[in-house]
């Protein structure tokens, strides 16, 4: 069984077209798998790695925009407009991906409207996602915006269970980790959460629902 929620959703005739060019591979922590401003030669379906899109800049300095688990596939937006990638794709946590050749997706996309539409649909659930997270840097609390990362990818990565370091959290949130330290306490004390050397699990989803900002439902909302 594939796992990957964008493989597995598609209809039969696509993925038997893709499945001859699907290679399963190991990633690890560190490893570039698209360059920033590269053409997308590759696109990646993550399997059991996370993968985060970062932006550099000249000054050496750094930020990580997104992380994307077994839901998705990279390079998504640039692949579609045949564009280069504004971001590089870099493996958070090490494991597997399916690595599928970018023009023979093209080619598959381009014989059917129906596996077009399905990624245009992921394209927008990921531009909404971008939208909401920077709307919420700017608006709501470190606790209430931690509470919503958590919901947003327990629920693509399907599991209670999350393996980010204060680092890894500090990097996607935008700001210092003593911050996500205190927010993390405040989320452990409201008894939404155990968190412990990287390691996350929802103890209580309600708690953690209460505790989120607005921006979770509105989210789920839209993807109706």
């Amino acid at each position: 069984m594939l796992r990957n929620q964008t493989l597995a959703a598609m209809q039969g005739a696509d993925l038997a077209a893709l499945l001859p060019w699907l290679t399963e591979r190991r990633v690890d922590r560190g490893e570039i798998l698209v360059e920033q401003g590269a053409v997308i030669e590759t696109v990646y379906f993550p399997s059991t790695a996370y993968l985060a899109n970062t932006v550099s800049f000249s000054d050496g300095r750094s930020a990580e925009t997104f992380v994307m688990g077994i839901e998705g596939v990279t390079g998504l937006p640039p692949f579609l407009a045949d564009a280069p990638c504004g971001w590089a794709v870099e493996v958070k946590a090490s494991g597997s991906v399916y690595a599928l050749p970018a023009a023979v997706l093209r080619r598959q996309v381009d014989l059917s409207p129906r596996l077009r539409s399905d990624l245009l649909r992921l394209c927008n659930d990921y531009q909404i996602q971008s939208s909401f997270g920077v709307a919420c840097a700017a608006l709501h609390s470190a606790p209430s915006r931690l509470a919503r990362f958590i919901l947003v990818y327990a629920d693509r990565a399907a599991t209670n269970d999350l393996h980010f370091t204060q680092e890894d959290l500090a990097a996607l949130l935008g700001v210092q980790r003593t911050t996500v330290n205190g927010a993390a306490l405040e989320l452990k004390a409201a008894r939404a959460i155990r968190y412990s050397r990287g390691a996350i699990r929802i103890t209580d989803l309600s708690a953690l629902k209460r505790a989120s900002c607005e921006c979770y439902e509105l989210h789920r909302s839209m993807l109706q």
